[in-house]
């Protein structure tokens, strides 16, 4: 299998089971082998052997995103490169490259009438689905968010208000580190009682 069209410092998602995605980066690319920074929580030795999902937004348009699937062959503690060590999960591409989406469940875009608050702060509401969000907030607020945090976010339809509980499995900036914060979310408990 010839090696995907990815260079070293490619951000890139890697997709271990459904719905399990954790960030990561190209660190090297050699012999037929992709090198990846370990993900949080790391892959254990008995993932060696196994098939994972990676995937990444194209550099010349942001909106697609790429994906193929790779053979983990080794986890190291201390690969080094650009003098460094770091802990990598070294991969081999098992499948060609092509278009794929995340999404698992239709979405479908915010109402006017739905607003979506976390604690005080409303948040911009890009698309929803009955497993998760894509929600955008104000780039300096209280308190900083990390991948695989759990949060509650208020729903506010009309006169109807309700709470869902959710987890953060992905989280990225627009218009680099100074723009807004991107948060992609799942729910992690069912739709409550009487929602729409």
């Amino acid at each position: 299998m010839d090696l995907p069209e990815i260079k070293i410092g490619q951000t890139v998602d890697i997709v271990v089971e459904t719905g399990i995605i954790r960030p990561s980066s190209v660190q090297d690319v050699a012999d037929n082998r992709i090198v990846f920074l370990q993900i949080t929580p790391p892959l254990l030795p008995s993932h060696i052997g196994k098939t994972i999902l990676i995937t990444y937004l194209t550099r010349e348009d942001r909106h697609i995103r790429l994906c193929f699937q790779a053979r983990v062959v080794d986890i190291r503690e201390g690969y080094v490169t650009v003098g460094r060590g770091f802990p990598v999960i070294i991969a081999t591409p098992v499948s060609p490259i092509e278009v794929c989406d995340l999404r698992v469940h239709e979405r479908h875009p915010p109402q006017p009438e739905m607003k979506i608050r976390l604690g005080a702060d409303h948040l911009e509401f890009i698309d929803v689905s009955n497993s998760g969000a894509h929600l955008v907030r104000t780039i300096g607020q209280k308190p900083p968010l990390k991948v695989d945090d759990i949060i509650f976010l208020t729903f506010e339809n009309g006169t109807q208000e309700y709470q869902r509980r959710a987890r953060i499995i992905r989280k990225w900036h627009t218009k680099g580190t100074d723009g807004p914060e991107h948060l992609a979310v799942i729910f992690t408990e069912g739709k409550p009682k009487g929602t729409a």
